[in-house]
């Protein structure tokens, strides 16, 4: 039986090279309407593939991804796997410090000596945006992939929930984790008006993507965010207001 340690990587790398290259068309979608999907409500079967939560949820975020990035690379064969150089924000080769008939860093020269380069010491590096190592932050922006992925687990999760009358967080939880969320991704929140509320973290690869679902009448209203890359904020800390992209009034 093949392991399924082996297959997390290749997800992780082809969601990856999907988000880094997502520059073709996109679906024009909502971030609320609780609607069909391209992506569908159902869940993977749980031995497809292996029978682990995060494999089947890096799946469906691949998924998702590619069906947002049609012009992508496909990850599962054709078109190729895109060089680095050729991704978007790739810089260019930095040009040599030293001249004509200069020796490069750390070659000998003629005398036998190596030169050692007396660059200038490097910036101290700056905390990302929305870090602060505890307490609440504000939402980020989602960028245009990100809007479009957004778009497809709105309507997902909102069709998987219609019509069921979800009663609790413990309805609520069971339900998002049969559509292949992991548990440890899904964040009980306060209640709304009374009713059960919940939040998934759906950041990878470095995004910002993740999603408020609050029970309603009918079924559950879901809501994309964005909430900082980093580690160190979980987005039940997140504290939303106005849409980022919302035009002033």
């Amino acid at each position: 039986m093949r392991s399924t340690n082996l297959l997390k990587p290749v997800l992780v790398a082809a969601l990856g090279c999907l988000v880094l290259s997502g520059c073709g068309a996109q679906k024009g979608t909502s971030e609320q309407a609780p609607a069909g999907s391209a992506v569908g409500a159902q869940p993977q079967d749980p031995s497809s593939p292996g029978g682990d939560q995060e494999m089947r949820f890096l799946a469906l975020m691949t998924r998702t991804a590619q069906g947002c990035t049609p012009d992508a690379p496909n990850p599962t064969g054709g078109g190729g796997v895109p060089k680095p150089e050729d991704l978007p924000g790739a810089e260019a080769v930095p040009t040599p410090r030293y001249g004509p008939g200069q020796t490069p860093p750390g070659v000998p020269n003629a005398d036998g000596d190596i030169p050692v380069p007396l660059d200038d010491p490097a910036p101290p590096a700056k905390p990302a945006a929305g870090s602060t190592g505890s307490g609440p932050v504000g939402e980020v922006p989602l960028t245009g992939v990100e809007k479009c992925v957004a778009g497809e687990h709105v309507k997902r999760v909102g069709d998987a929930f219609k019509d069921k009358g979800t009663t609790g967080h413990e309805a609520m939880h069971k339900q998002l984790t049969d559509l292949d969320y992991p548990a440890a991704r899904i964040h009980r929140m306060p209640d709304h008006a009374g009713a059960p509320r919940m939040r998934i973290d759906l950041r990878t690869m470095g995004g910002h993507l993740a999603l408020e679902v609050t029970a309603s009448g009918s079924g559950a209203v879901a809501e994309a965010f964005g909430a900082p890359e980093t580690e160190d904020v979980e987005v039940a800390d997140v504290t939303r207001g106005p849409s980022p992209d919302a035009p002033a009034s």
